[in-house]
């Protein structure tokens, strides 16, 4: 099993529950963590990475880390001072029209969203509502582009875009589809040489139904208009994405491993779930498992079985701790002495 991981932690895009998985492989195998300087759950961000932004990285006698996750914005030659050449470089994309919705609920408080009644009404005229030179401006456009370390503002030519295709596919192994999520924890899994339970997970950090907003076609086209880079991206790696499930897998087998994988979800939330499902926010019974609440997304979280036995509840209980805790909880462990 690979145990040098880098993962380009995209915003809304079922990143938290990829994450989970880094931490329960890492935690159960013992690895280091990249943790942001005192912890917290991101290495500075918005600015572009740098390794001294890491706890325990020093120039002078630089230490490598086994998997580096936290939310950050891309910069390969510092992250490669933190990590193993070795390491296996991936990272999550979503459809920019969801991600776009997603991003207007969430970060209903940004400067750019916070004016506009709603997202049509802020697609009408963006630029009413949008400054490039606020520091929060990369919520509301091109989101993954400024993710992976490039202009979001910048112009949309063919050449461009080849070049920043080219870049992310020179630095990443792997880029998964979060709308086809099991194929995408699937394809990890032959990536990594892991096995089946490191990466079965249920869905963290996900939204209430009734705080997603149904989109008109004009403007599904308006979103895609003024994420023009990011739709790129996405459409790009999306084929990739099945053009390598095909060379790599086959759909048949493909079929049957995301079927064995559901299987093996399905079976553990018969362990360890109440209810078998999401509750929310106000029905989660035990406070440590409540997710923090952001903007205008209700997010939902989970509630434990009683009396399961210590190691089934120690299992269950990593699958459904939210990020800051599970963070949180690892960086303590991984530095005793600091008192954060």
């Amino acid at each position: 099993p690979k145990t040098d991981i880098v993962f380009l932690k995209v915003h809304k895009s079922a990143s938290s529950t990829v994450m989970n998985v880094l931490f329960r492989f890492g935690e159960t195998h013992n690895l280091t963590f990249a943790f942001p300087i005192g912890g917290g759950n991101q290495l500075f961000y918005p600015h572009h990475f740098l390794a001294k932004f890491v706890q325990g990285f020093s120039p002078r006698s630089p230490r490598q880390f086994n998997i580096l996750c936290h939310h950050m914005r891309f910069l390969q030659p510092e992250v490669e001072k933190v990590v193993s050449s070795s390491a296996v470089y991936f990272s999550i994309l979503r459809n920019p029209v969801q991600l776009m919705e997603s991003s207007f609920a969430y970060y209903k408080g940004t400067s750019a969203f916070s004016h506009a009644r709603s997202l049509e009404e802020f697609l009408s005229q963006p630029y009413h509502f949008y400054n490039p030179a606020d520091g929060d401006s990369h919520y509301a456009r091109n989101l993954m582009t400024f993710d992976f370390g490039f202009n979001p503002d910048g112009e949309v030519s063919a050449k461009r875009v080849q070049l920043m295709l080219n870049a992310i596919e020179a630095a990443f192994d792997l880029l998964l589809i979060s709308e086809y999520f099991d194929e995408s924890m699937v394809l990890l899994k032959e990536v990594l040489c892991w096995d089946l339970d490191s990466v079965v997970s249920f869905p963290l950090n996900i939204r209430d139904s009734s705080t997603k907003s149904h989109l008109s076609d004009s403007i599904v086209e308006k979103i895609r208009e003024w994420n023009r880079l990011d739709w790129e991206i996405y459409t790009y790696f999306n084929r990739t994405f099945w053009e390598r499930i095909d060379r790599d897998i086959g759909r048949e087998r493909m079929q049957q491993e995301v079927k064995v994988l559901r299987e093996r979800q399905a079976e553990l939330a018969r362990t360890c779930l109440q209810g078998m499902g999401s509750v929310a926010p106000k029905d989660i019974k035990d406070s440590s498992l409540r997710p923090l609440q952001h903007g205008n997304a209700r997010i939902l979280g989970y509630n434990l079985k009683q009396g399961l036995d210590k190691e089934t509840e120690l299992m269950c209980r990593r699958l459904v701790t939210p990020e800051l805790q599970y963070s949180s909880a690892l960086y303590k462990k991984q530095f005793p002495q600091k008192r954060s």
